[in-house]
């Protein structure tokens, strides 16, 4: 198992070492400190890379789909406004002209 340092993988990926700093810190790319200095498997930014292709591409050319799924946060959200949003403008709207008796 190959592992880098920072620098390595910057240029492993063809990137500048402080953008491969900020993807580890943020989690985006998988990396260690087992120290002060980052440390990188050559296996993790193979797959970080492939995460990158197109969907299109990795079935075509029968790459294994091993990559984290991508989170879209607009499906998860809650809907708002609707019959709902009135029934709870009603009972505000009550509890308000109880208190204002």
């Amino acid at each position: 198992m190959k592992t880098f340092n920072l620098e390595e993988a910057a240029q492993f990926l063809k990137m500048n070492p402080e953008g491969v700093r900020r993807l580890a810190a943020s989690k985006k790319i998988p990396a260690g400190k087992p120290g002060k200095c980052w440390c990188f498997l050559e296996e993790d930014l193979v797959n970080y890379v492939r995460s990158l292709y197109d969907d299109s591409c990795k079935v075509s050319q029968g790459v294994p789909n091993n990559r984290r799924e991508k989170i879209w946060h607009s499906v998860n959200e809650t809907i708002s406004g609707g019959s709902e949003s009135l029934t709870m403008e009603r009972e505000y709207n009550d509890l308000l002209e109880q208190l204002t008796r």
